[in-house]
């Protein structure tokens, strides 16, 4: 027996609600740089995600058996709400791979190399130029 349209809709809100208040969250620790909670934040975010798709599958089953449904009530909502959701996951996204460039800078100067020092052998592998370090022990 498959689940009401209704009731998809209202759980499909529901976690969107929660990946919606998470990635809040999310975006309030990367702005502070509490890094520490951005790995339970990750989990949470992906079993949200999860239960999202399976509920999407079961949503998308049920608009296929009924021409009709797009036109449920909480329709509009649950697609308002998800394109908020991806956008708010990108913006946080986009946060995450700056600060990694940055560390990612950081680490190339406190190493003494630069990413403009990885070279290509004669057989195009990848080497790395001797590295220069910033002060001498």
């Amino acid at each position: 027996m498959s689940t009401p349209l209704s009731v998809l809709l209202d759980a499909q809100l529901h976690k969107l609600q929660a990946l919606d208040r998470l990635l809040a969250t999310e975006h309030d620790c990367l702005l502070h740089a509490a890094a520490e909670r951005l790995d339970a934040l990750a989990a949470e975010k992906t079993a949200l995600f999860a239960e999202l798709d399976a509920i999407e599958r079961q949503r998308q089953a049920a608009f296929a058996q009924d021409a009709l449904a797009a036109q449920a009530p909480l329709w509009p909502q649950v697609r308002q709400l998800a394109r908020q959701v991806a956008t708010a996951n990108q913006r946080n996204g986009a946060m995450i791979q700056a600060l990694l460039r940055h560390v990612e800078g950081g680490l190339h100067i406190l190493r003494g190399t630069s990413e403009a020092d990885t070279l290509y052998g004669a057989q195009g592998q990848r080497t790395a130029a001797a590295p220069r370090r910033l002060v001498r022990a």
